[in-house]
C-alpha cells in the first residue's frame, strides 16, 4: 500500500510539473509572441517576433502622426478661426469644422441650436430657452473662420488625424491577435501526444487484438 501511494505521488507530481512547464511556455508566448517558439528552435517563432516588432512600430507611427496632425489642426484653428488657446474635447473640434462660427448668425453653431430648440418645442418658449442655454457655446468657446477655404483645409487636416487614429486602433487589434495566435500555437505543440500500441495474439485458438492508448 505504501509503495502504491508513493507511485501515485510521483505520478501526480510529474503531471503537475509537466502542466506547469506547459503553462509557463504558453505564458511566455502570450507575453512575447514567438518567444517560446524561438527558444525551442521553431523557425516560426522568429517570424512572430518580427511581426510583433513591425506591429509595435506601426502602432507608434500611427499614434505619433495622429497626435502631430491634431496639434496642427488645433494651431490652424487658433490662427484662422481665432480660437482661444486652451484644451477642448474632440466634439468641439468637430463642431468647429462644421460651422462658420459659434454665433447666432447664419452658419453659426448657436444659430443651429436655436433652430433646433424651435423645432423641438415649437409652442414652448421656456423650454426653447432652456435648450439654448444648455447647448449654446459662450464667448470662452468663440471661433469664426476667416474663409470657407480655411475651414475646408482645417477639416482635411483633422480627417487625416482621425484616419491615423483609426489605423492605430486596427493595429492595436492586430497586436492582440498576434499574441493570441502565439499562445494558441504554444498550446498546440506542447499538448501531450497520445500514443497507440497495437498487438495481436492467439489464445486458445481465438485471435485477440489488443489496443493500448497512452495519453
Amino acid at each position: 500500500m505504501k509503495r502504491i501511494l508513493i507511485l501515485m505521488f510521483i505520478l501526480l507530481f510529474s503531471t503537475l510539473l509537466v502542466a506547469q512547464n506547459r503553462g509557463l511556455t504558453v505564458l511566455k508566448s502570450l507575453a512575447v509572441p514567438g518567444w517560446s517558439q524561438a527558444s525551442s528552435g521553431r523557425d516560426r517563432g522568429y517570424l512572430m517576433l518580427t511581426a510583433e516588432a513591425v506591429i509595435i512600430g506601426s502602432l507608434y507611427y500611427f499614434n505619433s502622426e495622429s497626435d502631430l496632425l491634431k496639434q496642427n489642426y488645433y494651431e490652424y484653428a487658433v490662427k484662422y478661426a481665432h480660437l482661444a488657446p486652451g484644451s477642448y474635447p474632440d466634439l468641439f473640434f468637430k463642431q468647429v469644422g462644421m460651422y462658420d462660427s459659434n454665433g447666432f448668425d447664419a452658419g453659426g453653431y448657436n444659430n443651429w441650436v436655436r433652430q433646433t430648440a424651435r423645432e423641438l418645442y415649437p409652442n414652448d418658449p421656456v423650454l426653447q430657452q432652456q435648450f439654448i442655454d444648455e447647448n449654446c457655446y459662450q464667448e470662452d468657446h468663440y471661433w469664426t473662420w476667416d474663409s470657407m477655404d480655411n475651414r475646408r483645409e482645417y477639416n482635411k487636416i483633422r480627417n487625416r488625424s482621425n484616419d491615423f487614429r483609426d489605423y492605430a486602433m486596427v493595429t492595436g487589434g492586430v497586436l492582440i491577435l498576434n499574441h493570441l495566435i502565439s499562445a494558441i500555437d504554444a498550446m498546440r505543440w506542447t499538448a501531450p501526444v497520445p500514443k497507440t500500441d497495437l498487438s495481436f495474439s492467439v489464445l486458445n485458438k481465438t485471435p485477440i487484438v489488443q489496443v493500448n492508448y497512452h495519453w
